[in-house]
């Protein structure tokens, strides 16, 4: 099943070959490994199936959950447990104690109405055709306990899952799987390039590189056929689990992913604003071919005293393309006015590296006094890479500007378009984190329990880059693969500190190792104060120490308050409120002064100060003080015999205290679900759900643009206080992010002896609003009367609404054989704001865009039969 070609064989039966040979198949071993250390894909099915065995369901058992109580039993909270299918006596196999059961399910599917819809297919490869819905074999030896396992299911070549399972109840088990998985991200792209899926995009024989007109492009754009965008997850794995020696179990796992594909991207050639007919926006298409391993071992022990585990996670990242080249169609034109030293086109990112991931972990608990338990675990890992890295260009000639008679601003591109221009050839990258964790729980008495818990966690990022060129003597990297510094005089994004055109260029030329510790100390108590309703308080204190942070202390404070009662008017209640306050030390809104070049000998600064970036006010919302609420109440109420309705209702705030930055944020949202069963034939659900959030936040224009007449003028450069030239009040802005959800289900199942009816029902519908709000004018970027109605107006609504409906008949025409019909209806309507206007053309000036969105409008069908055959 697995050995599909070579590339997908080879992981899988090096994976065998090491599971047999580490633990063999032993015939009687002690201890239940049948559904612990779980490890491999949880679930199988697919949009035909979700759940992944359908076609196997049987009717309904009238006998219910236990012989000796008729109909229904209830959860502990009040919720039904659905009455079990009944189960066919499987048949033997020969003369001997195995017996087997099966199902083979197969058809026809039709797809009509708008088939391509984005929305319709984004998961799932619907095509009219022959499918396989399910193979199923199963083969028990109840003498033994033995079993082995087979299940299968095919829509597309890029959509089917298999799966093979064996082993020896209560002793080991072993478990082999492939699936594929599609992901459609665009159905209306026009992408203009040649070589899409490659590594390199080439513009057509009709445009020219660097020296095309935006009409040109348009015309090009408006002839590109239509295109997919879009993935494939093929998943395959291979796992086992068995006693080692009398009481010590063992598993070990190992997955392999492959993704292949397509994904919308980016490539700027540097700004399209605010000067038009300079660089270009450009919507590029990425390739998508990288694999991931991850690997899985661990050992177990359950002793008298103490029990132990043991375990090493291992993940592997592999990207068989790890750059994008493209070809810009639009040319460079400088802002000085003064004729184009040269023509850069060319564009270039870097993608995902190769990347490996370790982490060994051990737990040990053990049983205390007072009706206690203690469970401590301590882990390590380490992230690493080290690929090679690419030059810092791959331009060529000479780049940047030449303003007479001696502001040469110009660059070689051969002296940075090699790895020769490198401080180190490969990135040398690595990240530890170390945990201990540890909890205690006692419960002295059968009313009163308490806890306590601490917890330590570092992570130390090792990596350390200098980007330094030997060629030049210069530090930093060339922005925009040139393009920057061609069009603004200076913006090559390097400093030098013997040349005084660069030598107070404030550049990024070291990596900002980003690190953390955290320790965090939990203490609680939980009372039963009747026999139906119990008390918990928690309190938590979570000292955070950031590192090349603007703050490197962050103390966060929380207490939690648990009411459960199953004793108000016949239901479960569960009430929990947390309230959580957020404060820390000193906050320094510049902590990366060590980072950029006015740290290193030969850097001059500027006469008129170094330019404040960022607003001394600015909070950034992981790091700014915070006053958190969160409520929630679940209740389920028992209704009658047969049914239960249940709701949940839930609030969170959040108040930071930051004049720039995120201010607030808030979600309520409630949902009611009814189920009812008043027969074993009879099935029935109704849920409803909504929810609201909001977000708010607060930022301001710089006074120092290119509408007052300035470009990176002298006005307040240096003075990052909001209220200040650079930052005047008068420029603040603020935004007003709102979204609401609704959505809801409805469900029915009948039985109806030879036949059975489904039926299913979803609606979802999500609005996003972004509202604004200004001091003056001047927050504004643009100021005409267009941008000033717009803002005034906010951006238009989001909308995202689609409608599912589903049918189904079964029936039964012997008791081998039966047919099931499949329908559904789908609609769906998409408005976003984003894409206003490209249905008319993909080409604005130099942005160019290659999707146009998401149909406004589809519907969309599914028809299908299939034969059931009992095996």
């Amino acid at each position: 099943m697995l050995a599909l070609n070579e590339n997908r064989t080879t992981p899988t039966v090096l994976a065998l070959s090491l599971l047999l040979g580490l633990f063999g198949t032993r015939d009687a071993l002690a201890g239940d490994t049948s559904d612990t250390m779980r490890v491999g894909d949880m679930q199988f099915g697919n949009a035909l199936d979700p759940r992944g065995w359908t076609p196997m369901l049987q009717p309904a058992d009238p006998d219910g959950m236990s012989y000796l109580h008729a109909g229904m039993l209830r959860t502990p909270t009040g919720s039904l447990y659905p009455y079990p299918p009944m189960i066919d006596a499987a048949r033997p196999v020969g003369q001997g104690d195995w017996t087997y059961d099966g199902v083979l399910d197969f058809g026809y599917l039709h797809v009509g109405g708008d088939r391509n819809a984005e929305y319709f297919r984004q998961y799932a490869d619907w095509r009219s055709g022959a499918v396989l819905g399910l193979f199923a074999l199963d083969f028990q030896n109840h003498k033994t306990g033995a079993y082995a396992e087979f299940r299968g299911s095919r829509l597309s070549s890029d959509d089917q899952y298999y799966r093979v399972r064996g082993g020896v109840y209560g002793s080991y088990r072993i478990e082999g799987f492939y699936r594929e998985i599609p992901h459609t991200v665009s159905t209306n792209a026009y992408p203009i390039w040649n070589g899409v899926g490659s590594t390199s995009l080439t513009l057509p024989a009709s445009l020219v590189p660097g020296a095309s007109t935006p009409a040109q492009v348009a015309a090009v754009s408006a002839a590109t056929p239509e295109h997919n965008i879009g993935l494939t997850r093929r998943r395959e794995g291979l796992s086992y689990e068995g006693v080692l020696y009398h009481d010590w179990i063992a598993s070990a796992a190992i997955t392999n992913e492959k993704r292949t594909g397509t994904r919308l991207w980016g490539g700027s050639m540097f700004f399209n604003y605010p000067f038009p007919d300079n660089g270009g926006i450009l919507e590029t298409v990425r390739p998508i071919d990288f694999r991931t391993t991850d690997v899985n071992f661990s050992v177990r022990n359950v002793g008298k005293v103490w029990h132990f585990l043991a375990t090493y996670n291992g993940s592997f990242f592999r990207d068989h393309k790890d750059h994008l080249d493209f070809q810009s169609p639009f040319a460079l034109t400088n802002v000085a006015g003064t004729p184009q030293v040269a023509n850069i086109y060319n564009g270039r990112f870097s993608l995902e590296p190769d990347n490996d991931y370790h982490n060994l972990r051990l737990d040990l608990s053990r049983e205390l006094k007072w009706n206690g338990q203690l469970t401590v675990a301590g882990a390590w890992a380490t992230m690493r890479q080290n690929d090679g890295l690419l030059p810092p260009t791959s331009c060529t000639g000479t780049g940047g500007v030449f303003i007479a008679p001696t502001a040469d601003y110009t660059f070689q591109c051969a002296n940075w378009n090699t790895t020769s221009a490198l401080s180190q050839r490969s990135a040398n990258a690595r990240i530890d984190t170390g945990l201990f964790d540890a909890r205690a729980t006692f419960h002295p008495s059968p009313t009163f329990g308490w806890h306590a818990g601490v917890r330590w966690y570092r992570e130390d990022n090792k990596t350390r880059y200098l980007a330094y060129n030997p060629l030049t003597g210069q530090y930093g990297f060339i922005s925009e693969n040139g393009s920057q510094g061609s069009v603004v005089p200076g913006e090559t994004g390097f400093f030098d500190p013997a040349n005084p055109l660069f030598n107070s260029s404030n550049v990024l030329v070291r990596n900002v190792p980003f690190s953390y510790t955290d320790s965090i100390l939990e203490l609680g108590t939980d009372w039963q104060l009747g026999h139906k309703t119990s008390l918990g308080v928690t309190y938590t204190f979570d000292h955070n120490q950031p590192k090349y942070r603007e703050r490197n202390r962050v103390d966060d404070q929380r207490i939690k308050v648990d009411w459960v009662s199953r004793d108000v008017i016949g239901a479960t209640v569960r009430m929990s409120w947390e309230f959580a306050k957020r404060d820390g030390g000193k906050y320094n809104y510049d902590p990366y002064v060590q980072f950029f070049a006015q740290s290193l000998p030969g850097f001059v600064a500027p006469s008129i100060g170094l330019a404040a970036y960022t607003v001394a006010d600015m909070r950034k919302y992981d790091l700014s003080n915070r006053t958190e609420n969160k409520a929630r109440l679940i209740v389920t109420h028992p209704w009658g015999d047969s049914a239960t309705i249940s709701a949940t209702f839930y609030g969170n705030r959040d108040h930071y205290d930051a004049l720039i930055g995120r201010q607030n944020t808030s979600t309520t949202g409630a949902t009611v679900q009814w189920d009812w069963q008043p027969t074993p034939a009879t099935t029935m659900n109704l849920y409803l759900g909504v929810e609201g959030s909001h977000m708010g936040i607060s930022n301001v224009n710089d006074a120092d643009s290119a509408d007052n007449g300035r470009i990176f003028g002298s006005l307040g450069q240096s003075n990052p206080n909001l209220g200040g030239p650079f930052y005047p009040y008068a420029n603040q802005w603020w935004e007003d992010d709102s979204e609401s959800n609704r959505n809801a289900g409805l469900s029915f199942s009948h039985d109806f002896g030879r036949a059975r009816f489904d039926l299913s029902y979803n609606y979802t519908d999500s609005l996003g609003h972004v509202g604004y709000s200004y001091a003056t004018i001047g927050a504004l970027a643009y100021r005409d009367a267009a941008s000033v109605a717009a803002a005034n107006r906010g951006f238009p609504d989001d909308r995202y609404r689609t409608n599912t409906l589903d049918l189904g008949l079964s029936f039964r025409v012997t008791s081998a054989v039966g047919v099931r019909l499949y329908g559904r209806y789908e609609t769906g309507a998409f408005s976003d704001w984003h894409y206003l206007g490209l249905d008319n053309t993909l080409v604005y000036d130099h942005r160019l865009y290659t999707d146009k969105g998401g149909q406004l409008h589809y519907n969309a069908s599914l028809v299908g039969v299939m034969l059931n055959l009992k095996l």
